[in-house]
């Protein structure tokens, strides 16, 4: 049970962190785009940049936790279940927790480049947002490759 409302829980939160990036980026084509009155940098309100922000970091904070205790090569929360899940459940966990993975590294690599890259400081939050997810992902890759620094 502790497994599937924790499981709920980040994929709330995973959501509600798309969909503030999402917002994100619909603002900053729009006051970047002449013409277009859809938009103004002030729609993009203090809840979405904290959203956008705390939620991130958990977010972010849960991938590179689980990645980091993962061994190389097995699917990242496949031990919470233990050797007597069934195949079925593994295969279930396996592709939900792929999904979620897949869907962090698209949200943040969208909003690195339309933060970081192709609209830099239009809006700072996302900016923001997108340079500290490039440092993120390359930490949960370090994490997850076991990739340490030799002396």
């Amino acid at each position: 049970m502790k497994l599937v409302f924790g499981g709920v829980i980040a994929v709330i939160l995973l959501g509600l962190y798309t969909y503030a990036v999402e917002f994100a980026i619909q603002v900053v084509r729009c006051i970047s785009t002449t013409g277009c009155s859809q938009f103004t940098s002030s729609s993009f309100t203090g809840g979405f940049a904290t959203t956008m922000t705390t939620v991130g970091g958990l977010v972010s904070a849960l991938v590179i936790a689980e990645l980091a205790i993962t061994q190389p090569g097995e699917a990242p929360v496949a031990r919470a279940l233990g050797a007597t899940a069934s195949a079925r459940v593994t295969g279930t966990l396996k592709i939900v927790t792929g999904i979620y993975l897949l869907v962090w590294v698209l949200v943040g690599l969208a909003a690195y480049l339309f933060g970081a890259m192709w609209y830099p400081d239009k809006l700072t939050p996302l900016t923001d947002l997108g340079q500290s997810w490039l440092g993120l992902a390359v930490a949960s890759a370090y994490a997850y490759f076991g990739i340490r620094q030799t002396s």
